[in-house]
């Protein structure tokens, strides 16, 4: 494929994704995405590039999952910031995990919106995206704190794997209700939320107050 044809195709990926985040798939015509990628409207284009507009969807939510690797690459590198305090590394992730949400909004909306009608673009997103982050978060909690899950709670020992999937669950509800209202409809702002959702999850870590001296 050429240079221009290569960026015709990223300019339909684009802004179908955009649309179909806005619009949701039904709501959004092949028509409406050439015209918003420049390229004649109703004319047939896009299927140059697509075969058809579910595919362009699965290479627009393929993308944006192989898009999203900074918190990822923050969570595999356990020993960056060792020498900040848990609680700063803590309020650190759960703000790199707020801001690969936004950078993903439109795959975001899309989930909600749409990928039940596509179950293997939906366990696509599952595995890819939303399990992968769970599984990251639960490893960088056991190095941060010197221990491994036994993923059951109640035993004496950390259960990173469920610590993560409340860190996670909170850190994506927040950025659904500030996507749908604008801001958080307590009006707690970013920086407070985030704060005081580590500060509740201290608690529940035995043995942080070890961890709090490094």
């Amino acid at each position: 494929m050429t240079m221009a044809g290569n960026a015709t195709r990223e300019r339909l990926i684009a802004e179908s994704m955009r649309l179909f985040g806005e619009r949701g798939y039904a709501g959004t015509s092949v028509a409406d995405i050439e015209a918003a990628a420049g390229l004649s409207s109703g004319a047939g284009s896009l299927y140059r590039h697509f075969p058809s507009k579910q595919a362009l969807l699965a290479a627009g939510v393929r993308q944006q999952i192989d898009a999203g690797q900074h918190l990822l690459r923050l969570l595999a590198d356990a020993d960056d910031g060792a020498a900040i305090p848990l609680r700063e590394r803590l309020i650190a992730v759960a703000t790199a995990g707020l801001r690969r949400l936004e950078q993903e909004a439109d795959l975001n909306r899309i989930m909600l919106k749409d990928l039940a009608h596509f179950p293997e673009l939906l366990d696509l997103a599952r595995r890819e995206e939303v399990a992968r982050v769970h599984q990251a978060v639960a490893a960088w909690l056991d190095a941060q704190l010197g221990a491994r899950s036994d993923g059951q709670a109640g035993t004496g020992r950390r259960d990173t794997e469920g610590i993560a999937a409340v860190l996670v669950g909170a850190v994506s509800n927040f950025w659904m209700l500030r996507d749908i209202f604008g801001e958080h409809p307590a009006g707690i702002s970013e920086e407070r939320y985030l704060a005081s959702l580590v500060d509740a999850l201290m608690p529940s870590l035995p043995g942080v107050e070890k961890t709090l001296e490094n």
